[in-house]
């Protein structure tokens, strides 16, 4: 009786915590929807649709996908870059195979790149990319561009170093999928499959509960706290 109680309490907590995540996850899903709108304006339904395809061939879930390709969208987006939504969508692709390559965490391997493509050379030097200016300068000579890189546009640059990450990152590109059945992949999969899965339940309560945090929120506001605290006092 004991052990079944413990098992009861056990089960309680779990559903509890997947519920408190879906709607975590359902809540923060609406709000990087309005950056992807903004940021990719007509081709947000394109976005959108390969967000959420994302997760058997490169461990994304729909929340990272959407995250990471809107972060690095704004950043082209803000620079110039005319095809920002193709280079978007394959550096968030890389991200994922990045970190199952060096069996890294999605996001410290996303930050990366994303630091990378703005022209920090650090954080990829610890997985031995270097993205110094003679590196890329040289990868531009052999693509028989002969502008210098200083003299060079924002846009440009952040276009070629992107092109050189590319590049240089070919054996890492398809990681996930050739090792998907390898078990730190199959934990990686499980935990987004749940996150999923638990967004996908709550995204129905979200608007509810806008509501109710509204009402009460209007509540607060409404009381008259100099006649609340001299009855107090």
């Amino acid at each position: 009786a004991v052990g079944l109680a413990a098992l009861a309490v056990s089960g309680g907590v779990a559903l509890w915590q997947l519920g408190k995540e879906g709607i975590e996850t359902a809540s923060n899903l609406a709000e990087v929807q309005n950056v992807v709108d903004v940021t990719f304006a007509d081709s947000a339904k394109e976005i959108d649709a390969w967000s959420s395809n994302l997760l058997n061939s490169y461990g994304l879930a729909e929340l990272a996908s959407k995250k990471y390709a809107s972060t690095i969208g704004a950043m082209l987006k803000s620079s110039g870059v005319d095809d920002m939504r193709v280079m978007s969508k394959d550096l968030t692709q890389l991200a994922a195979d990045i970190a199952s390559f060096y069996n890294l965490d999605s996001d410290e391997a996303f930050n990366k790149i994303r630091s990378g493509i703005s022209g920090e050379t650090e954080p990829l030097k610890q997985l031995g990319i270097n993205m110094s200016v003679a590196n890329v300068q040289a990868f531009a000579l052999s693509k028989g561009i002969t502008k210098s890189y200083s003299a060079m546009s924002q846009a440009e640059q952040m276009t070629l170093r992107y092109q050189y990450l590319m590049s240089v990152t070919a054996d890492a590109q398809g990681d996930f999928a050739r090792t998907s059945d390898s078990f730190a992949n199959q934990q990686k999969l499980l935990k987004e499959n749940m996150s999923q899965l638990a967004a996908t339940i709550m995204i129905g309560a979200v608007p509810a509960l806008a509501a109710g945090a509204k009402n009460l929120n209007a509540m607060i506001a409404s009381v008259d706290t100099e006649t609340l605290g001299s009855f107090v006092t």
